[in-house]
């Protein structure tokens, strides 16, 4: 197994050209990734994430697909880092990589195979996630809405999804109320239960109608941005960002 991965490794690192970016690394590059901490890892097209720590963790948010083992042993080679397990397989390597979606450069480019099937993706340490927003910006939170400091009981009109303006006609929104999400994107209805502490928000299972309506792109983009674990950052009292691995979701309030 371990000698399948390295014709990827050296192939990766031929069509390297640039020098790797010295940050969020210090040079030379101190080691494997889960030794300093957990690292995470993102893909689009379909939505996918990996968790590396004690356990690594891939999940396929297209399907609902969640594979767990053990984190071996890391194999550090030339062009980044290996880690082969019974189903999962991850190869980190050490250039710079964008998602696609957001103007936000990630550090390394990963690949992860899952029962033999390629996930191509970008990575980090956890802390780069929270530190640098989609825009490539350093991330400042600034205090949430109301003196409760809370999203419960507020409204939102959606304004952008991955920075694609909505259109004017149609309903596109997000509201708090009861501990429950009440989500529109333009087609179907959207529900779920919700938790908030500070500045990050957590949907639960997410239940919709089920519709189907000539353009849901946006809608299909908004319900993978809500099915993960979400950064609040709001503008004053009027304007709110939600940003999660699967992009961004601007609203002004209502």
């Amino acid at each position: 197994m371990i000698l399948a991965l390295v014709p990827v490794a050296l192939g990766l690192a031929a069509c390297q050209t640039a020098p790797y970016p010295p940050q969020p690394y210090p040079a030379p590059y101190p080691g494997p990734p889960v030794d300093r901490g957990e690292y995470r890892a993102i893909g689009t097209e379909p939505f996918w994430d990996l968790t590396l720590g004690t356990r690594m963790t891939f999940t396929n948010r297209g399907n609902n697909l969640s594979v767990s083992e053990m984190t071996p042993p890391a194999q550090n080679g030339v062009a980044g880092t290996m880690y082969s397990g019974r189903r999962i397989r991850v190869n980190v390597v050490r250039s710079r990589c964008s998602d696609g979606m957001s103007d936000r450069n990630y550090p390394d480019t990963v690949q992860v195979y899952v029962d033999g099937k390629l996930y191509q993706g970008c990575g980090a340490p956890a802390s780069f996630f929270m530190s640098v927003d989609e825009r490539g910006n350093p991330r400042v939170e600034s205090a949430l809405p109301g003196p409760a400091t809370t999203l419960e009981q507020t409204r939102w009109r959606v304004v952008r999804v991955n920075g694609r303006t909505v259109p004017r006609r149609g309903d596109y929104h997000i509201d708090f109320d009861g501990g429950r999400i009440a989500a529109k994107f333009g087609c179907n209805r959207i529900g779920g239960t919700y938790s908030q502490a500070g500045n990050t928000l957590d949907v639960g299972a997410l239940m919709a109608t089920r519709m189907a309506c000539p353009n849901m792109r946006l809608e299909t983009e908004g319900s993978a941005i809500l099915g993960q674990v979400m950064t609040v950052a709001v503008t004053g009292r009027n304007r709110m960002t939600l940003s999660s691995n699967a992009g961004t979701i601007e609203l002004v309030r209502r």
